[in-house]
């Protein structure tokens, strides 16, 4: 059963940046629910990435979901038959055209409800982590009583190296004079030296942005990966998904609109995926980049862009 008609109450009885105590100390959620009782759902938006989706679904089958979702934004490359090969774990929902990544991810609204625990997975993603829907409900059930209502995981290269934007703060003028230094230290990782050198000159900037150079650990932040992340369906259907308007920082403006509905996000190590960074967007995405964020600003106010606020 995929549906619920139970609403999660996120708790709000202190601060997110409080300590949190260990998974194994907090066996349900605050509402009393075991943890071994919760739905988890994988959603696995995809777009012409039919080889990718064929090395993952095999994967995500063995990791103890209730069920898998192909979200697929009309894919023109066999992706639709590559899910439909493995049979009835996994359904394909499906767009007539291709409406972007963040209508696409909102197709999932319309499959489950309740207390279903959704985790976006992307397809160019490989699965490093045993009992994925466990460990997530773990997780939540640790987290959500400090009024986390989003959970990102660890996304990682193929050499092993983490990704230098697994999370961030929030979308404004500050983060746009600092977002260039994780790219910088992501850039000069291979060399020890100068990497280390860099990390310390940046250190003041990079304050909010993970230290790629250091073992990741579980830390309070604005948003997080959107290829790796968890959140209860009632959370996201509250707040109205993503803006399917938008094709690129579309987590942001998720962010945003949870921070306001005073749902925080976290980013936790604990689920880890390896990213093969297939671009299916092209010479458009710089372009695309920038509309979006302009389109953020006036969205959501230049006084907020300016304070970060």
């Amino acid at each position: 059963m995929l549906c619920h008609d139970v609403i999660v109450a996120f708790a709000h009885r202190t601060s997110p940046t409080a300590a949190i105590p260990s998974i194994d100390l907090l066996p349900g959620d605050v509402n009393g629910k075991v943890a071994s009782e919760r739905t988890v759902v994988a959603a696995v938006p995809n777009y012409n990435m039919a080889e990718h989706l064929d090395r993952l679904l095999p994967q995500l089958l063995r990791q103890g979901y209730e069920h898998i979702f192909v979200l697929d934004d009309a894919s023109t490359d066999g992706s639709v038959e590559v899910a439909a090969k493995y049979g009835a774990g996994v359904t394909v929902v499906r767009h007539a055209t291709n409406r972007g990544a963040a209508a696409n991810r909102n197709q999932i609204l319309a499959c489950v409800g309740g207390e279903t625990l959704i985790h976006f997975v992307d397809s160019d993603m490989d699965v490093h982590t045993d009992e994925v829907a466990e460990t997530a409900r773990k997780l939540v059930a640790q987290y959500e009583m400090f009024g986390v209502g989003v959970i990102g995981g660890l996304v990682c290269r193929s050499d092993g190296w983490q990704e230098p934007f697994n999370y961030g703060p929030v979308f404004g003028l500050r983060s746009h004079l600092t977002g260039s230094l994780p790219r910088l230290i992501d850039w000069a990782r291979k060399r020890d030296r100068l990497a280390r050198a860099l990390a310390t000159l940046t250190a003041r900037g990079m304050r909010e942005w993970p230290q790629i150079l250091t073992e990741p650990t579980a830390t309070p932040t604005y948003w997080v990966h959107e290829g790796n992340m968890l959140v209860a369906a009632e959370t996201f259907r509250v707040v109205g998904g993503y803006d399917p308007t938008m094709r690129e920082h579309e987590v942001q403006d998720l962010a945003i609109r949870l921070k306001r509905a005073g749902v925080a996000c976290y980013f936790d190590p604990s689920i880890k995926l390896v990213h093969h960074r297939a671009d299916v967007r092209g010479r458009t995405r710089p372009w695309q980049s920038a509309r979006a964020a302009l389109h953020l600003v006036r969205k959501h106010g230049l006084r907020r862009y300016l304070v970060d606020r």
